[in-house]
């Protein structure tokens, strides 16, 4: 569900914001319904790396790898697929740490009250 979610309402910001703007849904969704720290983090990146592989792949074959060509050449010939793999990388660790980020401001503003079982197991 977060996932799917992250998918979606991050594709319908990034088509109206600047691209760093991807990072503001995982760190929320993150923040509202985070499991756990990895989960979180694996959720934010997972998501982010298919939207931005998705989005840059739809782009190479609209301009019919004119553009990519191009841009790889900037990069002193990485081609097409390492273009799209370091697309994918950035913002799947853009994606990843904003959600893990969420997850812990959450967990910072609203910390879980442990019970007294758990409070004699972390003493003993």
């Amino acid at each position: 569900m977060q996932f799917v979610l992250m998918i979606l309402l991050s594709a319908m910001v990034q088509y109206f914001l600047p691209w760093w703007s991807v990072v503001i849904i995982p760190f929320l969704i993150s923040a509202w319904k985070g499991k756990s720290g990895s989960k979180a983090f694996f959720n934010g990146f997972l998501a982010t790396a298919l939207l931005w592989f998705g989005m840059a792949y739809y782009e190479h074959l609209r301009s019919g790898g004119i553009l990519t060509d191009r841009i790889s050449e900037l990069f002193r010939g990485i081609g097409t697929i390492g273009l799209l793999t370091a697309t994918t990388w950035s913002g799947a660790l853009l994606g990843g740490m904003a959600s893990l980020s969420g997850y812990l401001v959450r967990q910072a503003v609203f910390p879980k009250n442990p019970s007294p079982a758990e409070k004699a197991q972390a003493y003993w």
